[in-house]
């Protein structure tokens, strides 16, 4: 079968009718502007689940373990230790080029396209120069069990969001993109599969599907000088292969290799499906076996009715970034044949009651969270333009 065409649905047994009356096209696409209009009057700034170490008292935690426990307690604290801690609202580039796409894919309405190009102006303005230059970064220092890095140096996850919005909305110039492709390869790319950030050595199976993406998209659709976009494609293809040896036989893939980084969840596991999906329609390369059995781990075990789950086969546990991974993944579960659009609906409904952008309420327990532009909105909005465009009419 023909890279990109859609693979017989696996049948999983968690995808029950809907109890709930179907939302259509332009049911979504008014949430979609309602979220918009939420997240745009605060300029698309406000807290982010790692901003813990922005504030005065992240620049003490010299040591890795206070920086984990302080950045930890401001992300889980039921009640928004950020004003007691100096931590300001931040508008992050991630944010708004994950915004910029979803707009993007609403262009042939005016007041979408002009809302694609005012954040990807914002987006592309971020774009670093200097030693890393065509690269982004988050705004914050982060320091997770696994790695540490600071606000000045870029990661592939924030340079894949900021690239692809910008990509969509047409606001890099030529110059900006070459400079993109030489960066990712020169910075993001180790010969053998591409890291989290430029001196990690860690496999993260995520975040090296966004890079073979990113790679493939770069070496198709860019003008770039001799040799760069084959350069581009080999390593693209060379990373798919990387991480479609860490399929694990029931069809997950962990975050990445050994025992620290074994866990399966659910928005990683989403961002490993589409990517996949993208970069070897991209590079023609048949992923269809691997990309069924992927798809029916995650629809069984990542899932509770249409409600997710954050790790699989575990109790539900409600995170904006997790749930809106859910309705995008849904929706491209849809497009692809894998479910049909009921799911879809099905999983929005069951996820929308705790994001304020939309009205509907919000969570009473950390608050903050389902706040946030990068962890909530710009990931929703995503979720519901792709829904928008999978729906009849």
């Amino acid at each position: 079968m023909p890279s990109g065409t859609a693979p017989a649905a696996p049948s999983p047994p968690c995808l029950p009718a809907p109890d709930h009356p179907a939302r259509s096209a332009a049911d979504v696409l008014a949430l979609a502007d309602q979220l918009f209009q939420w997240a745009d009057a605060r300029t698309w700034a406000g807290p982010d689940p790692y901003d813990g170490l922005t504030g005065p008292l992240g620049r003490l935690a010299v040591h890795r373990v206070l920086r984990q426990g302080l950045l930890q307690a401001v992300k889980r604290s039921p009640a928004d230790l950020r004003p007691a801690l100096g931590i300001r609202p931040l508008r992050t580039a991630t944010a708004t080029g994950f915004a910029t796409s979803a707009c993007a894919r609403l262009f042939a309405f005016p007041v979408w396209h002009e809302r694609a190009l005012r954040l990807g102006r914002w987006t592309a303005a971020e774009q670093l120069s200097g030693r890393y230059a065509g690269l982004w970064r988050y705004e914050f220092d982060v320091q997770t069990r696994w790695s540490c890095y600071p606000a000045s140096v870029p990661n592939l996850v924030a340079t894949t969001f900021c690239a692809d919005g910008c990509l969509d909305a047409g606001t890099l110039g030529d110059e900006a993109v070459g400079a993109l492709a030489r960066g990712l390869l020169k910075h993001l790319h180790n010969g053998a599969f591409f890291t989290y950030t430029p001196t990690s050595g860690v496999l993260v199976h995520n975040a090296n599907l966004m890079g073979a993406a990113l790679a493939a998209r770069l070496a198709r659709t860019t003008p770039l000088p001799a040799g760069l976009a084959d350069r581009l494609a080999g390593a693209a293809r060379r990373a798919v292969e990387v991480s479609l040896a860490g399929q694990r036989p029931d069809g997950s893939w962990p975050y990445g290799p050994g025992p620290r980084l074994d866990w399966v969840d659910g928005f990683h596991t989403g961002y490993v499906l589409l990517r996949l999906d993208q970069a070897a329609t991209l590079l023609g390369m048949d992923v269809r076996t691997p990309l069924e059995r992927g798809v029916d781990h995650y629809l069984r075990h990542l899932f509770d009715g249409p409600l997710p789950r954050y790790f699989a086969d575990t109790r539900t546990r409600r995170d904006p970034n997790n749930d809106a991974t859910a309705v995008r993944m849904a929706a491209w579960a849809a497009e692809r044949g894998f479910t049909g659009t009921d799911f879809a609906r099905a999983t929005l409904a069951a996820v929308m009651d705790r994001y304020p952008g939309l009205g509907t309420g919000t969570s009473r327990r950390n608050r903050a969270l389902w706040e946030s532009p990068r962890w909530s909105a710009a990931p929703l909005l995503d979720a519901l333009t792709a829904l928008h465009d999978v729906l009849p009419g």
